[in-house]
């Protein structure tokens, strides 16, 4: 829009183009034959400027196409985002790891996979992959007259936990005897000579925090594209932990009535990323509504770390306890803390519609995306080979074992939210 003002201090627009020099006025302050920077010109009624419908960033030459993106050019802009998360994050894969027979079942073949009658009760599946809520907080600021800048960001999802009780009369947790070379299980109940009792439980959570500068690489009416350059970091963080307890209501072998074997594993994944980010956003505005897009990019370091632990506790009646170091998946053959740093990228990718409804304040609807290109897991860190059972000392081919794996994860979802600007 273009507005040619009948006089400008005093002079008429014929003459206006060559008294404007000879007034000196500042260059920067004249925007299509009026000053900007001069407040009696805002107190005409003959003019009148409305404020930018907010779109997140600040615009040399606001949309443009709007009906109300005439922006005041010098004005510099602060804006804050809030936004609820409703997102779902890659599960763990967990192998079989609690198990139950029909009733009448020998205790040798209870629970042992691919033995009739064996129903799995928790693992086999993934976990922890379904919907969970988070919060995205955003800020971001404009240091000139174009809308370059910098932008601050940081994201959470809550740590969200699966688990699983049980105390049924046939319980068992299965696994592959790497010595006999075939299935095999653990017992924590059996209506024969054992009561028991088992607890699992899973838990995720992901955090990421982000510093970007914004700089504009084209504005156009109604568009413009930006480019970010920044940091970012990462959090993701995984755990699993199996406890049974089991009581002997009859004596086996050397083992007498009452004795009692309680028995934990448990497994960590932690991945701490540090990088260099790039990325383009593009954006587009009609009327009162907008959208954008994104694709930002991060290569750097991600800091990992897999801890495996397991302790067994023995207490005969009469005869006081004894504490071993190692469960069932967790042994002395795999027990300790692994670290390793290795370079990965972190992209992320998101589109939001954004529609004004206040001249200060906007809502937002979009969808995102974020993989991490290789991430430990704690379900790359349990082997279920065992050579031995709790508390024999490992033989044979010293299983289970750690080995360093890692893979890709994906965390995506709806964000909701409403924009300030101030």
């Amino acid at each position: 829009m273009t507005w040619y003002p009948q006089s400008i201090n005093g002079k008429s627009t014929d003459t206006v183009s060559g008294d404007l020099l000879s007034e000196n006025l500042p260059v920067d302050s004249v925007v299509e034959g009026v000053s900007f920077d001069s407040p009696e010109y805002f107190d005409s009624p003959e003019y009148e400027v409305d404020e930018e419908p907010f779109h997140g960033i600040a615009s040399c030459d606001g949309c443009g196409g709007c009906d109300q993106c005439l922006t005041r050019r010098s004005a510099r802009r602060f804006w804050v985002r809030a936004e609820y998360l409703l997102w779902s994050l890659d599960g763990m894969d967990l192998p079989p790891l609690v198990t139950t027979s029909p009733a009448g079942t020998d205790p040798e073949d209870t629970g042992v996979l691919g033995q009739s009658g064996t129903t799995t009760l928790f693992g086999s599946s993934n976990v922890l992959d379904s919907m969970r809520s988070g919060l995205r907080v955003t800020l971001g600021w404009s240091d000139d007259h174009c809308g370059n800048g910098f932008e601050l960001s940081g994201m959470g999802i809550f740590q969200d936990e699966e688990s699983y009780q049980s105390n049924r009369g046939l319980l068992a947790r299965p696994v592959f005897d790497t010595e006999a070379g075939a299935e095999s299980s653990m017992l924590i109940a059996h209506p024969d000579f054992l009561t028991g009792s088992v607890n699992v439980q899973a838990e995720s959570e992901l955090a990421s925090f982000e510093f970007n500068r914004r700089h504009v690489l084209s504005s156009m009416r109604g568009q413009r594209v930006d480019f970010l350059l920044g940091y970012r970091y990462g959090s993701l963080n995984e755990m699993l932990r199996v406890d049974q307890s089991s009581v002997y209501t009859a004596a086996q072998g050397p083992i007498i009535s009452g004795t009692t074997v309680d028995l934990w594993d448990q497994f960590e994944a932690d991945n701490q990323f540090h990088g260099a980010q790039i990325g383009l956003q593009f954006q587009r505005c009609v009327g009162a509504t907008s959208w954008d897009a994104h694709a930002k990019i991060a290569f750097g370091v991600n800091q990992a770390e897999t801890t495996i632990a397991g302790q067994t506790t023995n207490t005969v009646p009469a005869g006081g306890s004894a504490t071993f170091a190692g469960g069932l998946l967790a042994q002395s053959t795999n027990i300790g803390t692994y670290d390793d740093s290795s370079f990965m990228a972190l992209p992320e990718i998101g589109l939001n519609l954004t529609t004004q409804v206040h001249r200060d304040m906007k809502l937002t609807i979009g969808y995102s995306l974020m993989v991490w290109s290789d991430a430990v897991r704690v379900d790359d860190a349990i082997d279920r080979n065992v050579s031995q059972f709790p508390p024999e000392a490992p033989t044979g081919s010293n299983q289970p074992a750690y080995e360093l794996t890692t893979s890709s994860f994906i965390a995506h979802g709806l964000n909701i939210g409403a924009a300030f600007q101030f």
